[in-house]
């Protein structure tokens, strides 16, 4: 008998749960919902922030490929929310208008 390998989901198929730490508030785990939650996300240092599904808009941030390739090699996608430091984001914006 032979065995069927399924195929892998597209970057934009997957579902994931985002975790966001308590002390760094502007850094996200995203973890497929397929996939077990890593043992470093405890309830002490990180909350659960939301789901998001294949056709939602990510939060700002978020990229799905890199999500796709983070999963790919290290089951979860570590990243860094610009909404969740204000001041970090109107640093980037301006950085990208002088450009």
């Amino acid at each position: 008998m032979t065995s069927v390998q399924q195929p892998e989901p597209a970057p934009s198929d997957y579902a994931y749960n985002l975790f966001r730490n308590k002390q760094r508030p502007e850094i996200v785990c995203a973890v497929p919902e397929v996939r077990p939650v890593p043992h470093f996300i405890d309830p002490e240092q990180w909350t659960f922030e939301q789901p998001l599904r294949p056709l939602e808009s990510p939060p700002a941030g978020f990229d799905r490929k890199a999500a796709y390739a983070g999963v790919r090699f290290n089951g979860f996608y570590l990243f860094h929310a610009f909404a969740a430091a204000p001041g970090l984001r109107a640093a980037f914006d301006f950085a990208i208008g002088t450009l």
